[in-house]
């Protein structure tokens, strides 16, 4: 009975969902934009839907359409990335600490797992423990004390964000950039951790990225190698190159399929990049490109 009832549950918002998405999709102009990977019709009218209904705010990092995109790390690769953690953690993330990454998974609904971590169990989504990874990373590649200003190109609902701008304490702006619709959803969720959080926070439409400001740290997980090339020529030009360090996580879809940077070229355009391993590596050919201030 229990196992019937969860079946008619899910296909109850199964079909919500869908009444939603058609209401919501005639109410945007997106459709045809195609900038990327991810802008294709379905991803930004689920970020925008939401961005506008709690119901579906409260939910939505459970959508397929959204995981599709994000949230589709496994609980394989979360114990992989918390094994790197605890292999390399200069850091000596605390009790505190990784209740402050917890955080992370208050809004969305994200599906949880059972990680053992300092003797204790704590409950993560795996794209979670990601982030912490790739915090770890910045926090020990470079010199945090000297990053006070950061551009994300390509934010998900913003948990990259919100966990260094809670960790790195000498950050005071941080840029985001993506689709519209992206960026509103990350505003609600941003929203969600206060004023001293939200203050912090430009928001920049990416298809456009109409700025003058540098940056002290540019990141991008993935993002940036899912662009199409006339895309990454107008990041390139306003905010890779006028910032001082740099943490890409990159791919070979934009590549592969829409005519996209390769990692090779890329290193030959930004000054004192180089490239290392992705780790864990999450698919073939993917790389880390890195550049300036380190410890």
């Amino acid at each position: 009975m229990k196992l019937l009832i969860e079946k008619l549950k899910r296909k109850y918002i199964h079909y919500v969902d869908r009444i939603l998405f058609k209401y919501y999709s005639r109410k945007l102009i997106s459709q045809g934009r195609k900038t990327s990977i991810s802008d294709d019709d379905e991803y930004p009218v689920v970020c925008y839907i939401a961005s506008q209904n709690n119901r579906f705010f409260s939910r939505f990092r459970r959508n397929s359409t959204y995981n599709d995109i994000l949230e589709h790390v496994t609980r394989e690769q979360g114990q992989e990335y918390l094994n790197i953690i605890s292999r390399n953690n200069r850091l000596n993330f605390s009790d505190s600490d990784w209740n402050n990454f917890r955080q992370n998974d208050a809004y969305g609904n994200p599906i949880v797992f059972p990680y053992h971590i300092n003797g204790k169990t704590f409950h993560f989504s795996p794209t979670t423990l990601r982030y912490a990874k790739v915090l770890q990373d910045i926090a020990t590649l470079f010199d945090v004390d000297q990053i006070r200003s950061v551009a994300e190109i390509g934010i998900g609902y913003a948990g990259e964000c919100r966990m260094l701008t809670s960790y790195l304490s000498a950050v005071n702006t941080y840029s985001l950039f993506d689709l519209p619709e992206v960026l509103a959803l990350a505003g609600k969720y941003l929203g969600k951790f206060g004023k001293d959080t939200i203050d912090k926070i430009k928001f920049i439409d990416g298809t456009t990225i109409d700025t003058n400001d540098s940056y002290d740290f540019v990141i991008s997980n993935y993002a940036f190698s899912e662009l199409i090339r006339s895309i990454q020529d107008s990041y390139l030009d306003k905010v890779i190159l006028k910032s001082k360090a740099g943490y890409i996580t990159w791919n070979t879809l934009s590549y592969e399929k829409l005519d996209g940077y390769s990692a090779e070229e890329l290193l030959q355009k930004i000054p004192g990049s180089t490239a290392i391993e992705e780790k864990p590596l999450t698919q073939k050919g993917n790389c880390i490109i890195i550049w300036g201030n380190r410890p």
